[in-house]
Parts: C-alpha cells; sequence; structure tokens
C-alpha cells in the first residue's frame, strides 16, 4: 500500500485525510501564516495515534511561549511514536527533544544525512547552529542550504532559508534572486519577505525596505506568526528613515509585549527590547515600558536558558536600573558556565556593560563591548539584529571622548553603506575634534538622507538646523 507524504515526498504513517491536514499545518507553520493550530489539531482528530502533528502542534506552543502545553502534547504523542517509520520516529524525537530543551545535534545531522528533504528538521538544524553555532555560524549555515540545495529544488521555504544564508553572508544579489523566486511561488511566505526584509536592510535601502515591507504587511494576517518580527523590521526602517513618531506607534500597535500577537515570546523580548534601546540611543528621552519586557523574559525564559533572550533582558534591567535582576541574571549565567554553557561569560560581559551604559559610565562600557565585539555573532541572531550592540559600542565611545575610536568604527559602518544615524553620529565626532568643515559635510549628508524624518526627531531635526 503507498503511504500518503508530507510536502516534500516523505511517506507518512497515516491516512490521506490526516496527511492532508498535517501537511496544510506545517506549510502554514513555515510561512508563519494562521490556523497552522487548526490545521495539526484536525490531523489529530482524524488520527490519534498519528504522532507527527502532536510533535509540531508541541513546537507551535513552545514558539508561543507555552512550555507547559508544548510538553504535554509530547507526552500524549510518546507511545504513539513507536508504530511509525523509522523516519518519523527519529522526526518525533528531534521535535519532543527541542520541547523539552534538549540539544541533539549528531540526530539531526544523521537524520538529514538519510532524509535531507524533512523540512521541519532542516529548521531544527538551521535553529541550533543560529542561536548555539559559534562564531563561525553564519560559514556553516550557507555551506549546509548550498548542499542541501539540490535536495530541495525550487522549493518556496527553502528558497527563502538558503537566501537568508546568502545575505548574512554578503552575497547579496544571490540572496535577493532567491528570495524573489520564492515570493513568486508563494506570495504570502512570511520567511521570504523576512529574507526580503534583510536584503534591504544589508544594502542600506532604508526607503525602499520600509515602503516594500509596509506593502507587504498590509496584505498580512496581523496575528500572523512572524507578524511582531516583521513588524519590528518594519519599525527599524522607519527609525532609520528619522520617522522616530511612526517606528514607536508601530512598537505599541505590533511589537511590544502587550501588542495583540499571536505568542512569539522570542520576539515579545528582544525585538521590544532592542527597538526601544535603539530610540534611546537616537535620543529619545521618554520614559519606556521596560518592566513589562522583563516580566515577559521571567515568564517565558527562565534567566540562563537563552543568550538571546538575556542580552536583551539585560536592557530592560539596565534601563530600570535594576540592580537585584541584573544580580539575579550574573548568577544564573555563572551556574550556566559552570554547566559548560558555552557562551554564559559573554552573555555576562554584554550585560555588564549595558548596565555600564545606561548607568553612565561610557568608558567601561566601551571597553567591555570591544573586547566581547568579535564574539557577539556566537549569542545568536542575525547581523541586523546584532548591530544594535556595535551602535552601543560606537555611542559609548563618543560619550567617553573617544573620538579616534569612533572614528574608526564609523568608517567601517558607512563603508558597509551610509546611514543617517553614522552620518549624524560622524559629525558629532568631527566636531568635537574641531575639525567644522567635514562636520557640516557630514550633517548635510545626514540631512539629505531623511527627506521624510519627523520634525520633532531629535537627530533630523538637530541635522536640519545644522545643515542650514
Amino acid at each position: 500500500m503507498n503511504l500518503p507524504v508530507d510536502g516534500w515526498g516523505n511517506p507518512l504513517s497515516t491516512g490521506e485525510e490526516a496527511a492532508a491536514a498535517y501537511r496544510d499545518g506545517v506549510d502554514r507553520m513555515l510561512a508563519y501564516e494562521l490556523g497552522v493550530d487548526d490545521a495539526l489539531r484536525r490531523a489529530i482528530d482524524l488520527d490519534p495515534a498519528f504522532s507527527l502533528p502532536y510533535a509540531m502542534l508541541g513546537l507551535f506552543h513552545l514558539f508561543r511561549g507555552e512550555r507547559a502545553a508544548a510538553r504535554e502534547l509530547i507526552e500524549r504523542a510518546e507511545s504513539r511514536a513507536g508504530d511509525a517509520t523509522e523516519r518519523e520516529q527519529r522526526h518525533f524525537q528531534i521535535l519532543a527533544g527541542a520541547v523539552r530543551g534538549e540539544q541533539q545535534p549528531q540526530l539531526i545531522e544523521q537524520h538529514l544525512d538519510q532524509a535531507p528533504r524533512d523540512a521541519p528538521i532542516v529548521l531544527q538544524w538551521l535553529g541550533g547552529n543560529f542561536y548555539g553555532g559559534g562564531v563561525e555560524k553564519r560559514e556553516r549555515m550557507l555551506e549546509k542550504f548550498d548542499a542541501l540545495a539540490p535536495a530541495f529544488g525550487d522549493d518556496w521555504w527553502f528558497l527563502s532559508w538558503h537566501a537568508f544564508a546568502n545575505h548574512e553572508m554578503d552575497r547579496l544579489e544571490t540572496a535577493r534572486q532567491l528570495v524573489q523566486r520564492s515570493l513568486d511561488l508563494r506570495r504570502g511566505n512570511g520567511q521570504a519577505a523576512h529574507a526580503m526584509s534583510h536584503v534591504y536592510f544589508e544594502t542600506r535601502d532604508t526607503a525602499g525596505g520600509s515602503a516594500w515591507l509596509g506593502d507587504w504587511l498590509a496584505d498580512f494576517p496581523h496575528r500572523g506568526g512572524f507578524h511582531r518580527h516583521l513588524s519590528w523590521h518594519h519599525a527599524l526602517f522607519l527609525l532609520a528613515e528619522g520617522r522616530d513618531a511612526d517606528a514607536l506607534a508601530l512598537y505599541e500597535d505590533a511589537v511590544g509585549p502587550l501588542a495583540e500577537q499571536a505568542g512569539d515570546a522570542l520576539g515579545a523580548v528582544a525585538d521590544s527590547a532592542s527597538l526601544l534601546w535603539r530610540c534611546s540611543l537616537v535620543g529619545d528621552d521618554r520614559e519606556f515600558d521596560w518592566r513589562v519586557i522583563a516580566e515577559t523574559a521571567d515568564r517565558a525564559f527562565p534567566p540562563g536558558t537563552s543568550a538571546w533572550v538575556d542580552v536583551h533582558r539585560a536592557m530592560a534591567l539596565a534601563a530600570l536600573a535594576e540592580a537585584e535582576g541584573l544580580g539575579k541574571l550574573r548568577d544564573a549565567l555563572e551556574a550556566a558556565g559552570q554547566r559548560g554553557h558555552p557562551t554564559a561569560a559573554i552573555v555576562a560581559e554584554v550585560a555588564t556593560a549595558l548596565w555600564e551604559f545606561a548607568a553612565g559610565d561610557y568608558a567601561a562600557a566601551a571597553d567591555r563591548l570591544a573586547s566581547v565585539r568579535e564574539l557577539l555573532v556566537a549569542l545568536g541572531g542575525s547581523n541586523a539584529q546584532r548591530d544594535v550592540f556595535e551602535e552601543t559600542l560606537v555611542e559609548a565611545q563618543m560619550r567617553a571622548g573617544r573620538g579616534d575610536e569612533a572614528l574608526a568604527l564609523l568608517g567601517e559602518r558607512l563603508a558597509r553603506g551610509a546611514s543617517g544615524r553614522d552620518l549624524f553620529r560622524l559629525a558629532e565626532v568631527r566636531s568635537a575634534k574641531g575639525e567644522l568643515d567635514a562636520a557640516r559635510q557630514a550633517l548635510a549628508r545626514a540631512a539629505e538622507s531623511w527627506p521624510a524624518a519627523d520634525p520633532a526627531a531629535p537627530q533630523p531635526a538637530a541635522a536640519l538646523r545644522g545643515a542650514r
């Protein structure tokens, strides 16, 4: 008897109706669309003995920060997995391990050697590498996706992630072509929109990125699985355009922890904290609600369990001047380090540097961030996400009166593409060094880069005054 298959041709130990519901749920989950839970629950109702939809639904709840519900689903399916094929049993074991927080890199590699077209497991490989792949994670990601490309061919999901791997390694035209093909195949694919946003970021085309992503999001469900993170990207473009008020309005509507979104606890902490921190770096002196970010982190991610969450938890604690919370985080990181956690020491240094920066000890913050700058990639995140730490470093150098250090770092940043914020910083450093002509030139370029800026936005307003 021929078994039905998943979306990549892998046999499924169930009937066609349950298989169809499972395919629908997996597709929706990988495209970050709505309806994931409904489709996967329909597959479970149609065949309660079919283990894979339980595992995918468990991952879905984990993504939403609902750990208890995720584990309960895995426990319900545990006894059913033994009746599946060998591939399905490995598939279930890997996803069940992810729900429990267990790293299984060897099993994942073994599985992909035998079943390279198993997209949910490729995604597990990607997640482990993205947040635990060390300083060479980008090189490893591109190598893996280049190797898998022949197996997947013209697949909408794979193309979007292959594009991501390319833009993280500055292969921007290749990335643009891959992601455009993915969008042609499935316009509503949230990961393709995500990769295209990164292409715009890496090419410093903030106006183009803002326009493109704003149009795309208009047709994407407001509570879609990636809506918060894509809205964060949109807010970054707006902030880069000097449209501070629009960026903060988007934060309230779609990015912050209180925004009505479909889960995504990770983004509720990391995206929220990094956006508000950037706003404070560009001179916004409003009082932001950092408390809700810290509380969201504590509720969904115990300290010391996620390096990426912890560095953003530290932003909230630093902004709140909450020494007790920082002490608890340091204790958790020390314990994690003693257990062999590879990035605990780096997280502790970043957390301390953010605290020093918020407290006004800019020289200490600059020294500490500079000492770990080349290691930050090991914490996770993309080039765009980690950029907040480099922006903090250059601001710390400037505020500490270290003009030469700031100029060197600004030179690197501007070589990757001019931005209004960096041109404004360049003008400030040149002015502090008494190089007034160079300062005026940089300020004029900054003003030109902000044609649609808010009149009250601190940096654009100052640039326009100085350029007159």
